[in-house]
């Protein structure tokens, strides 16, 4: 289970045209890219890559931050925040100078969590981020008041029992926690999202979903039932060409928000919730580092890989 090379070079690609800031046509990507591999087998590829722009643009129309027609690709100007290229610059930084991007990789891994929340917000839920650090999240920074107050903030009529929690449990597995407000909050039962949010490589995906699946639900007394609690996982990862089998198979682990998804939810209702402060710095952050990612190298990488 990984993701499709044609994804991989689309994500070269996308980041090839911003940092040379021009349109870039199949001809110019094979030149650029077709290292190691024959012109016609680069060419086919770069076809491939062009096709999944093209799905990520249908995916997303609002969202989705550059033009793409049947020959070329092309950044649009940058005029604000964008979910988008925040997921493709962050996913990016491995291909970058350990010195330059070890700072900024830790934050995109903090900061994830906090776009996660952010887009299930946007499209209307009510999410907050388990995860530390908790205070400027605006939760308490002990896990107990902080518990108690997602309670209130969810409605959700679920008594502590404060005996099943340890001294050592930080987020109980769940990295954020989400429900839709127009759901009645008289009585519980209603469905919970317990979302895993995972930066690293995609067959570790399932893994973060399943594993202490229970936990959260298990320290709640009248509320916030495992019976309703859907399980899920999220990823800065593009998985639309994910393989039919293994999507089919990474889905019966819980709901699985990948990059367009969670752009998708972002798009929903734009300017309607906050930024977070954290990420709007790392946002201004990860733009300067762009042209100091070695795009080349990443794709190469990939084909080393991924053969």
């Amino acid at each position: 289970m990984r993701i499709a090379a044609s994804s991989a070079l689309c994500d070269a690609a996308e980041l090839a045209t911003m940092v040379l800031h021009r349109s870039l046509s199949a001809h110019d990507l094979v030149n650029e890219l077709a290292v190691g591999i024959s012109a016609t087998e680069a060419a086919s590829l770069i076809r491939e890559a062009l096709d999944v722009a093209r799905d990520r643009a249908l995916a997303s129309p609002d969202g989705y931050p550059f033009d793409i027609s049947q020959r070329t690709i092309e950044a649009k100007p940058i005029t604000s925040f964008n979910p988008y290229l925040f997921l493709l610059l962050g996913t990016s930084l491995t291909y970058g100078r350990a010195s330059t991007v070890d700072k900024l990789q830790r934050a995109f891994r903090k900061y994830f969590e906090d776009l996660v929340c952010w887009s299930l917000r946007t499209a209307g839920f009510t999410a907050e981020v388990v995860s530390e650090p908790r205070r400027e999240r605006g939760l308490p920074k002990s896990l107990r008041p902080a518990l108690r107050e997602i309670s209130l903030r969810f409605c959700e009529n679920g008594d502590l029992i404060v005996r099943n929690l340890t001294a050592d449990d930080n987020d109980l597995g769940v990295d954020v926690i989400a429900t839709h407000p127009f759901l009645p909050t008289r009585r519980s039962g209603r469905p919970v999202f317990l979302l895993q949010c995972s930066t690293g490589s995609v067959t570790a995906l399932a893994t973060k979903i399943t594993e202490n699946q229970n936990v959260f639900p298990g320290v709640w007394q009248k509320g916030f039932y495992s019976s309703s609690s859907i399980r899920c996982g999220a990823t800065p990862s593009d998985l639309l060409r994910m393989g039919p089998i293994y999507w089919d198979r990474l889905c019966k682990h819980g709901w699985v928000l990948d990059r367009m998804r969670l752009v998708q939810l972002a798009c929903f209702r734009p300017g309607g919730v906050p930024i977070p402060r954290g990420m709007l710095s790392l946002w201004g952050k990860l733009l300067p580092v762009a042209p100091k990612l070695d795009w080349r190298n990443g794709w190469r990488d990939f084909l080393t890989a991924y053969p």
